[in-house]
C-alpha cells in the first residue's frame, strides 16, 4: 500500500516539430471529422498563421468553419459564443489555434458542446459529466502549454475573477506543436510568453505536488528557457533552433504543471489579469522573482537546482539559502534581457487594489501547490514588493 497517490495526465497524441501543421491531414482521418470548427482570434487569421492548418484540413476532405471571436482572458460570455458557433456549424471536431486564450476558449466550448448548463457550473476539478467532442489544440506562442493540459481558465464577466476548470475530458486528442507557427509573434509577446514558460516550470518544480516525472520536465524546461529565450526574442521570424527549443520547453512545462500544479505566482497573476487586463505572461514574469524570494526559505535546495539550471555558478558547499538566492537573481537578469518591466507599477495594475487582489488570490486553486504556507499578509507583502520593485539583495543586475 502506497503512502500517497500521484496523478499525471497527458494528451492522447502529441506531434512536435517544425512544419508539423502540414501533417494534420493524416491525423484528421482518425477522427472521421467532416466539419471541424476552428476557434481562434483575428490576429492569428490576419497574420496568415491559420493557412497551413486550413490547407491540411481541406486536403483531408473536410469543410472547416472558422470562429475568430476569441478575446484575451476569455470570459464566460465569449465561451458561450464559441459554443453556439460549434452548434451552428453542426461541427464534429474542435480545433483550438492560437495562444492560451484561444485554446482555453476551445476547451471550455467543448464542454458546452456535450453538457448542458453555464460554463461556470463546471468550475473545479472533475465536474464534466459527459465526454467532449474530439479535439486538436495548436499553439501559436511558446507560452502557456495549454495544449497539453487538462485545465482551462474562464473569467467570470460579473466578478472579473478567473475561474479554473479541470477535467481529463479537456485533454487534447491531438496536441500539435509546430514552432514555425510562433515565428511571426512580436518580440514583446515572445518575451512575456517565454517568461510564462519559466514560471510554469519553476512553480511545478517547487510545488508540494511535484512528482519525479514532472520535476524532470520542469528542470529541463528551466534550463532551455534560460539558454534560448533571449535568442528567440531577438530574431523576429528567425533562429529556427531557438524557436523550436522554446516550443519544446513550453510543452514540457505544460506537462509538468499539469501534474504538479502551480503556486502563488499564478494565484496572484490570475487576479491582476482578471481585474486589470494585464497579459498573463507579463504578470507572471513580473511577480515571479518576488514569490521566489518568499519561497526560498522553504525550498532552498530546489532553488539551488534552479539557479544552476539557469547557468549560475553555484557552490553546494555553501548554505543552500545563500546559493539559492542566485536563482532569484538569474530570473531578474533574464527578465531584464528580454525587457520585462521590473514592477507592477509599469503595468495597468493599480496599487490601491491590493486588498481586493489579496482576497481573490486566497481563493485561487493555484495557491494549493505553493511550497510555503501563504496567508493574506504574505500575499499583501509580495504585492507591495512587486509594485515597489523591492527585493532583498542589493544588485538586481
Amino acid at each position: 500500500m502506497t503512502d500517497s497517490l500521484e496523478l499525471w495526465n497527458a494528451p492522447n497524441r502529441m506531434l512536435f516539430g517544425w512544419g508539423a501543421a502540414s501533417e494534420l491531414e493524416s491525423y484528421l482521418e482518425t477522427f472521421d471529422a467532416e466539419r471541424p470548427l476552428i476557434v481562434t482570434d483575428r490576429g492569428v487569421v490576419d497574420a496568415g498563421v491559420l493557412d497551413p492548418i486550413l490547407d491540411a484540413i481541406e486536403a483531408a476532405g473536410a469543410s472547416p468553419e472558422v470562429w475568430s471571436g476569441v478575446q484575451p482572458d476569455p470570459t464566460d460570455e465569449v465561451v458561450h459564443e464559441a459554443a453556439r458557433a460549434y452548434d451552428d456549424a453542426d461541427a464534429d471536431l474542435i480545433v483550438g489555434v492560437g495562444g492560451g486564450s484561444s485554446i482555453d476558449t476551445a476547451k471550455a466550448a467543448s464542454i458546452l458542446a456535450t453538457n448542458d448548463g453555464h460554463i461556470l457550473d463546471f468550475t473545479g476539478s472533475g465536474n464534466v459529466p459527459n465526454p467532449t467532442p474530439p479535439s486538436v489544440y495548436v499553439p501559436t506562442t511558446a507560452g502557456t502549454g495549454s495544449e497539453v493540459g487538462h485545465w482551462t481558465i474562464v473569467k467570470d464577466s460579473e466578478t472579473d475573477v478567473k475561474e479554473e476548470i479541470g477535467d481529463v475530458e479537456l485533454l487534447a486528442d491531438l496536441a500539435l506543436v509546430d514552432p514555425e507557427l510562433t515565428a511571426s509573434a512580436p518580440a514583446p509577446i515572445k518575451a512575456a510568453t517565454g517568461m510564462d514558460v519559466l514560471t510554469h516550470a519553476i512553480e511545478a518544480y517547487v510545488s508540494i505536488k511535484a512528482q519525479s516525472q514532472t520535476s524532470a520536465l520542469a528542470l529541463d524546461a528551466i534550463e532551455t528557457v534560460g539558454e534560448y529565450l533571449p535568442r528567440a526574442v531577438a530574431y523576429r521570424g528567425g533562429d529556427k533552433e531557438a524557436l523550436s527549443e522554446m516550443s519544446r520547453a513550453s510543452m514540457e512545462a505544460g506537462m509538468a504543471f499539469n501534474g504538479a500544479g502551480l503556486g502563488a505566482v499564478h494565484a496572484i497573476s490570475h487576479q491582476i489579469g482578471g481585474v486589470f487586463g494585464v497579459p498573463h505572461g507579463l504578470a507572471n514574469a513580473i511577480v515571479l522573482p518576488y514569490v521566489m524570494e518568499y519561497n526560498l526559505p522553504q525550498v532552498p535546495e530546489l532553488m539551488v537546482d534552479i539557479a544552476e539550471a539557469l547557468g549560475e555558478d553555484v557552490d553546494r558547499s555553501h548554505p543552500a539559502a545563500v546559493e539559492g538566492y542566485k536563482a532569484v537573481r538569474a530570473v531578474c537578469r533574464l527578465g531584464d534581457a528580454v525587457r520585462i518591466p521590473e514592477t507592477l507599477s509599469a503595468t495597468a495594475a493599480e496599487r490601491d487594489a491590493i486588498p481586493r487582489l489579496v482576497e481573490q488570490a486566497l481563493e485561487d486553486g493555484s495557491l494549493t501547490g505553493n511550497p510555503r504556507t501563504t496567508g493574506a499578509d504574505d500575499i499583501e507583502a509580495i504585492l507591495e514588493n512587486a509594485f515597489e520593485g523591492h527585493l532583498e539583495y542589493e544588485d538586481r543586475r
